[in-house]
């Protein structure tokens, strides 16, 4: 099979070798870290080092995407026919000034040419990380961030959703969130808080927040969940497959695939499945 094959098994979006693992985070009413770090590093920065950090900012997006206000990639393939579908890419935890960014997007962008469906890369926030990954780029996944920073990240999302939509004359019959590793582990929150105005979720490498079950069970809207993972993953696999145990248990509309010689990744294969089932008719 060709490289970057939808149909593939080929990991598509593996992190670096030396990336720790990211590890779930159960909601906790604590500082993030984001205020602080910010003070500190505005104490030690000198107007040429805030320079250089902008410019490394502006490059956020892989040069195949174009960058939206607020850092948002976009990509939309070149087709006679205009997608109906957005998808949302949550990426994984990606150190600062890394470029790890940059294989994630990628991968979207192959899996949008094979798939015809249109691209948003927002970025997350940095502070709000795993123990020893506070200064990375990673999502909110406790309750106080979330509070503090889902009113802004949600406005950055509809308002690159709202570009896109200008541009084409239309609006997209479906938004899909696809999340990849801490990515997969805040979608996994959206999902069951309903938190978002997604028509689908795809959750790679990643996913748990069973502390939200009580939560979830008042859910009406249930948009239906695509959970992948590989049984290689030894950091994920677990709390993968224990989500979707639970969107079982809450006979939440899902579909769950373990791929036997699969690690922490996705592969075009996993997310061709993802797209076919989260966007077939009702």
């Amino acid at each position: 099979m060709a490289p970057g094959s939808a149909a593939a098994d080929a990991p598509s979006a593996s992190p670096p070798k030396d990336e720790p693992a990211p590890a779930p985070e159960r909601p906790k009413e604590e500082p993030s870290g984001a205020a602080a770090s910010e003070d500190a590093a505005g104490a030690k920065d000198t107007e040429e080092s805030k320079e250089a950090a902008a410019s490394k900012d502006e490059a956020w997006c892989q040069k195949e995407l174009e960058t939206l206000e607020h850092h948002v990639c976009a990509f939309v393939p070149a087709k006679d026919e205009a997608s109906d579908t957005l998808v949302v890419f949550l990426h994984g935890v990606v150190k600062s000034e890394s470029g790890w960014q940059y294989n994630q997007q990628l991968a979207l962008v192959r899996a949008a040419k094979v798939n015809h469906f249109d691209l948003l890369a927002p970025r997350g926030r940095r502070g709000i990380g795993p123990k020893d990954m506070e200064d990375w780029w990673t999502w909110p996944t406790r309750s106080s961030a979330q509070k503090t920073l889902e009113p802004e990240l949600f406005d950055e999302w509809r308002e690159a959703r709202k570009t896109l939509e200008e541009r084409r004359g239309k609006a997209y019959d479906k938004l899909i969130i696809v999340g990849f590793s801490n990515g997969a582990y805040y979608a996994s929150s959206l999902v069951l808080r309903d938190a978002f105005e997604a028509d689908g979720y795809g959750v790679f490498a990643g996913g748990g927040a069973n502390y939200l079950e009580a939560t979830a069970k008042r859910i009406k809207r249930r948009p239906p969940v695509y959970v992948g993972w590989g049984l290689k993953d030894k950091s994920a696999k677990k709390d993968a497959a224990g989500f979707a145990k639970l969107l079982k248990r809450l006979g939440w509309k899902h579909r769950a695939k373990a791929r036997p010689k699969v690690g922490h990744t996705m592969t075009d294969a996993g997310l061709k499945e993802a797209m076919s089932f989260l966007r077939a008719k009702k």
